[in-house]
Formats: structure tokens, sequence, C-alpha cells
């Protein structure tokens, strides 16, 4: 009884404290600049009421005439996604700023021609590179490409990952192949901008709250607090956990007075979650408010890949559904499974998420044998399911795939093939032996988790 009147005394004094202070940022590296002109529900706590975001509007999506086809060729066996940004240059776009344009996109004799647009830089060191990452903003919803409708879209660059196939991999295997809640979907595409060729890139959904994007009442980011400047949506739990509060259900709708009411009782569920995963008091307390299954198949892509910001550095994505705190969804993977010699992350052995300085979370849940249990449970399952088989095969799947836009991509980028800042020595300047090496280093990895978590008798 006196821990508990402990813990919550703690808990009061906790929520009444201000924002936390940020610490120095730590610098990021720098990245060569390139020619770009080369050719071409829970017990006791807060439920939050669910404001639904409706997308709403006609499918751009039709046949092209042969006019339109003309105009707006398909580059390769990939769709094409053509940008014209009314006569100003791709370097005028500012990082977070918006560019009014139009876009057209274009598969097999169908397409959208030629709907409005708006795009920004994006990323923090992906903005250093030739090849920058873009956000877009649809002035209507459209299902690009098959995906969920939505008006707000990513163009994520490839030129980091000499396979352009990291990124791609590892969000289609939470989203195909293990099937997370909430996990954004993707696709390939050759991109022009004013009729110049840019790059192969990935058009992925933005992790955003709405219908058929994250369907939930609250969005959060792990990060490192040395990773930003303002802290005046943070939640910094007793742990030490370091939480950005991103977006509330509805938020266009809220009152400031509403939405500040959404941040204490979001903060107060992040708290007391945060006790329960790290007291040691086991999964009969901490499922009350946390979704353990998403919290189990995030670790298992994360750990998986070897992803050094899944150590909740940045780019840890979690939400609040129906009362419960839920992991997801995954976000960017461009130096993951071997491709950034830091901390361990070249080693296909051991481990990374659990074990990082800014992921009390993990470090806690992998000491409690009702959470490694389901764990172990869950890999078994997706491993005699043919899972990781799959995930090997779509290595050279993709790469076959992708194969023509790999070498558009290439001679327009020539120098990413010879960057070696993320692996020094170990890296190579030829695509064919950049995929063995992704390939070789996922089937020893697989090799180790397997050792480490598969039950039972072994396939």
């Amino acid at each position: 009884m006196k821990i508990r009147q402990l813990l919550s005394a703690v808990l009061a004094l906790f929520l009444l404290l201000p924002g936390c202070r940020p610490a120095p940022t730590d610098p990021e590296p720098a990245e060569t600049e390139q020619d770009e002109t080369a050719p071409p529900p829970v017990t006791g706590q807060t439920v939050f009421s669910r404001r639904r975001i409706l997308v709403e509007g006609r499918d751009p999506v039709r046949d092209l005439t042969e006019a339109e086809m003309e105009k707006y060729p398909q580059a390769t066996n990939l769709p094409t996604l053509y940008i014209d940004l009314g006569g100003k240059h791709l370097g005028t776009v500012q990082h977070g700023v918006y560019t009014p344009g139009t876009y057209t996109l274009v598969e097999n004799g169908r397409g959208i021609v030629e709907e409005p647009l708006e795009m920004k830089g994006r990323g923090n060191g992906s903005w250093t590179f030739s090849q920058k990452a873009y956000s877009l903003k649809l002035e209507k919803a459209a299902p690009l490409l098959g995906m969920n409708p939505g008006r707000k879209w990513v163009l994520i660059t490839t030129w980091s990952d000499k396979t352009l196939l990291r990124s791609y991999l590892t969000l289609h295997l939470a989203s195909e192949l293990i099937g997370m809640d909430c996990a954004v979907q993707t696709r390939y595409a050759d991109v022009y901008v004013n009729g110049k060729y840019n790059g192969l890139y990935l058009l992925s959904q933005k992790i955003a709250l709405g219908e058929g994007r994250v369907e939930a009442d609250v969005l959060f980011e792990c990060e490192a607090a040395y990773r930003h400047s303002d802290c005046s949506n943070c939640v910094v739990c007793p742990s030490g956990c370091h939480v950005m509060f991103r977006e509330a259900a509805g938020e266009e709708d809220l009152t400031e007075e509403e939405r500040d009411r959404v941040f204490r009782e979001a903060k107060q569920l992040l708290v007391e979650a945060d006790i329960a995963m790290t007291t040691g008091k086991g999964i009969g307390v901490y499922s009350r408010y946390i979704d353990v299954g998403s919290f189990v198949d995030w670790y298992i892509v994360n750990e998986f890949v070897k992803n050094y910001d899944s150590g909740f550095t940045t780019s840890c994505w979690c939400y609040i559904k129906d009362g419960k705190l839920e992991m997801g969804p995954c976000w960017d993977y461009d130096t993951c499974m071997g491709n950034q010699d830091i901390d361990t992350c070249l080693d296909p052995e051991g481990y990374h998420v659990y074990g990082s300085k800014y992921d009390p979370w993990y470090n806690a849940l992998m000491e409690d044998p009702g959470f490694t249990e389901a764990l172990h449970a869950r890999w078994t399952q997706l491993v005699e399911d043919g899972v990781f088989e799959d995930f090997v095969r779509m290595i050279d799947e993709q790469a076959d795939l992708i194969s023509e836009s790999e070498k558009l991509d290439h001679r327009k980028y020539g120098n990413a093939l010879l960057y070696r800042e993320l692996r020094g020595d170990r890296s190579n300047s030829d695509y064919r032996l950049e995929v063995a090496y992704l390939k070789k280093w996922v089937k020893r990895r697989i090799e180790w988790l397997d050792r480490e978590w598969h039950t039972g008798d072994k396939p």
C-alpha cells in the first residue's frame, strides 16, 4: 500500500511540472553535395472522445488519352510522377515552406493528370543530400497508386542507401508481411520535376491521424532530447523516456483550451503507462495501459533491421487508441540492415533497441518474462509462417523490379555509389555487391535472432 501511495504521489507531482528543458543539440554529420545536372480499454484511465477524420472526394484516377501518354510517358516499368512548379526551379523549394505546383502520376495507361499540389523540403540529414526528400500536399485527397486516399504524402529519398531497397523492404515488412495496425503504405516511383529526372523515390503516406492513416486519438514521437530545441509539447516520463506530442484527432477543429485538455489527459496516460512498464509490476499491470501486441510487433521489426534511430533516438512513433498506448507506425529506414557504422549497427548479431540509453521502455520490457514470452511466441509464429523467408526472397524480387530505375537513378547520382561516410571501408561502389551485402547481412540477422527467440522445435 505504501508503494502505491508513493507512486501516486510521484505521479501527481510530475504532472504539475513544466515542460522539459532541451539538451544541446548534437550536430548532424554533414553530407557531400553533388551536381544535380546529370541526365536522366484501460481501467481507471481517460477514455478519449474519437473525432474521426473522413477522407472525401472523387477518385481522380482515369484512363489517359494518347496525347497525355505522349506528354507524360512512363519512364520505366515503375510508376512515374511528374511535378510542375510553374516556372520555379526545384532549387527554390525551401525546407518547411510550401511551393505551389501541379502533379501528374501515371502507371500502365492510367493516372491522375495535372492536379494541384504544394511541395516543400523535409528531413534533417537527408536535406543535405543531392536527391532531397519532400513533403507533398494535394489540393484534393487521392488514392495514389492504390494506397489509402489522403492529401499529405512524402517523397522519401533513396540517396543514402546504395541498394535503394532498405526503406521499402522494412515498411513492407511492417505493413504487408507482419500486418501492423496503421502501418505506412509506400510505392516506388520515378520522379520528374519540371520535366527533368530527379531520381527513384518512395512515394509514401505521411504519418498523420485520419481514416486510412493512423486511426487513433493522439499521436506521439519518442525522440532523444538533443534532437530538438522546442520542448513546448514534451512529455518526459518518470523513467526518462522523452516523448513529443505531435497531433490530436480533429486538431484543426479544437479550441486552444480543448487541445490543452487533450494534451493533459494524454500526458497522464503516458506517465501511467511508463510507470507500469518500468517498475517491474509485470504484464498483468502494464497490459492495462499498453497494447502488448503492437509493442511486440514494432520491436520485432526494429530490432530485426537494427536501425540506429529505433533506439528511441528519433522517428519512434506511438499513439493512443481506445484508451491504450500502441507502438507504430514504423518509419525511416535508409540506414538500417548494416548500412551505418554506429554503435553496434553493422553487426548482424546482438541487440540494439534493447540496451539503448534513450529507451527505458524496451529495456524494462525485455527483462519481464511476460513480455519475452509474448515476443518469442510471436517471432516463432512469424518464422513458421515463412515471413522471413519471404523477406529474403523480396530482396532479389525488388532488386529485379527496380533494375531499370536503378540504372537511371545511379546515372544521375553516380557519386552516391561512391559515398563512404556511412560504412567507410565496408562500402561497395557496385550495385550488385551492395545487394549481395544486404542479403548476407539479413540472413545472418535472422539466424541470430532465431537462436535467441525461437521456441519449440525449429523447422
